[in-house]
């Protein structure tokens, strides 16, 4: 064995595992809120194995790996199971609260509100938090070569209890957005017919915009454009890849206005505050507005202020512009809503697209998107503003044809003159 290799074999061999350098792991290959979503799992992991099995994390760790050396791998795969069964049905009831059991002494939890108690974890977050605690029990060896395909199947996960959801019409989006001015106006306005999520909203600069012809390419600044694009940051998107969504044509020219007029670098939809605290102020705005025009007119609006049921979150949230969006944009064409919100299954099929047929869609979706024109007076228009731009360019070309023979004429007389 080389030097080289042997000291690679002494670091694995010699490295000591513990909670610390788990967490040290952890942060060179995950977002930091995953790395909190992971430590609220794991918490409640340990919770679970002191108050109902005595049991410390180290002497868990140990005793599960004598086991995984001594029983035949199906043996173990049907401990692993009931473990994690366990530790499932010890979320889906009260527990503990992790916040007052390890240590924090405060006179009123802000957690549990001083009962030292959490309620169950709502069922639809069951996977997630599965998903978490596999991280730590891998890096330990617990679950360390037992695929997810072969645990998964035998987990008791319990199914949320569905509610049809509430769609965001036209009247209601208008009602919502007659409440807005400015800017929070136009961003919503924006993203009722993007169809972008909140951080990817709040995240665009004048950079990542593009005014564009009816072949897609870019125009030279002040020529007559068929759409702005914008392309999506990378690092705000869902599967960390940028992606293009698109203006609706009925706030092209407020938005090409607001894009001129701001520096670049600096977004359009966020004053100083972070990304994080951009994304929670619209939400809040959101509900606040739903809830002043429920109060306000019950009968026509009183189900913006719902909540669902089952989770307690209100039925309409920011999130329901960006489903309005999918939802107009796949009448369009279906799977063409889904590729332009970014959702995975579809993006090859919209990467696919042809300019002419991406165009088509384009044009087609004002139908949908128009929120305060009429689809065909805002057909009208556009085909009227087309007209006078054409109209305005032959003119131009014929007043620079006649400038050029004026010119040659000149040049004409001055050579008589001379010779």
């Amino acid at each position: 064995m080389s030097s080289f290799v042997q000291s690679l074999y002494n670091e694995t061999q010699n490295k000591e595992k513990t909670e610390e350098s788990f967490y040290q792991d952890l942060k060179l290959k995950v977002k930091p809120n995953s790395i909190k979503n992971c430590r609220s799992a794991f918490n409640n992991f340990k919770i679970m194995l002191n108050e109902e099995n005595g049991l410390q994390f180290t002497n868990f760790v140990s005793e599960m790996l004598s086991a995984k050396k001594g029983l035949g791998a199906e043996q173990y795969l049907d401990i692993c199971t009931k473990m994690l069964n366990k530790y499932i049905e010890f979320l889906i009831n009260s527990r503990p609260c992790p916040r007052c059991y390890w240590g924090k002494k405060e006179p009123r939890c802000v957690q549990c509100k001083g009962t030292k108690e959490t309620p169950a974890i709502k069922p639809q977050v069951i996977p997630n938090t599965i998903s978490q605690i596999r991280k730590p029990l891998k890096y330990f060896g617990i679950l360390k070569g037992i695929a997810t395909e072969d645990l998964t199947p035998e987990l008791n996960i319990p199914t949320p209890d569905d509610e049809e959801p509430e769609p965001l019409t036209i009247p209601f989006i208008k009602a919502i957005l007659n409440n807005t001015t400015g800017n929070r106006k136009l961003y919503w306005w924006f993203a009722s017919g993007a169809g972008t999520r909140g951080q990817e909203g709040v995240t665009i600069t004048p950079e990542d915009c593009k005014f564009v012809d009816d072949e897609l390419n870019p125009v030279l600044d002040g020529e007559p454009y068929f759409r702005i694009k914008i392309q999506l940051k990378a690092k705000y998107t869902k599967k960390q890849k940028t992606r293009e969504t698109w203006v609706p044509t009925e706030i092209q020219k407020d938005m090409e206005r607001l894009i001129k007029s701001t520096p670049r670098g600096v977004p359009l939809f966020r004053k100083d505050s972070t990304v994080a605290n951009a994304v929670k102020q619209e939400n809040r705005m959101f509900t606040k507005i739903c809830e002043k025009l429920a109060k306000k007119d019950p009968k026509t609006y009183g189900i913006l202020a719902q909540r669902k049921e089952t989770s307690r979150n209100h039925k309409f949230t920011f999130h329901s512009f960006r489903s309005f969006a999918v939802t107009m944009l796949n009448r369009v064409d279906y799977g063409f809503g889904h590729g332009v919100a970014g959702h995975s299954v579809y993006m090859g099929q919209y990467n696919r697209i042809q300019i002419e047929q991406k165009v088509e869609y384009l044009q087609k979706s004002d139908e949908y998107l128009a929120i305060f024109t009429d689809a065909k007076t805002l057909s009208l228009k556009d085909k009227r503003i087309k007209e006078l731009e054409d109209d305005a360019e032959r003119r131009k070309t014929y007043y620079e044809d006649q400038n050029n023979k004026i010119n040659a004429r000149l040049i004409k007389l001055e050579k008589r003159l001379t010779s």
